[in-house]
């Protein structure tokens, strides 16, 4: 059996991180409040009689259930 190098074992450690942090992110991405687009990190602004947040910076709008 072959054993992996440090450098390939870091490099295949990092890739699965960034694999789990981007299936969390797609999971959460309903239920959380937060812009995100093109780097905004701003909340939105949560309107229930409507079902939507909007951010009040770039104006980005999600319907929440």
């Amino acid at each position: 059996m072959m054993t992996r190098s440090t450098t390939a074992s870091v490099t295949g450690r990092a890739s699965a991180v960034r694999r789990m942090r981007r299936r969390s992110f797609a999971a959460n991405a309903n239920s959380r409040l937060f812009c995100g687009t093109n780097g905004c990190a701003s909340l939105l602004d949560l309107d229930p009689e409507t079902g939507t947040a909007t951010c009040h910076i770039c104006g980005f709008i999600r319907r929440v259930h």
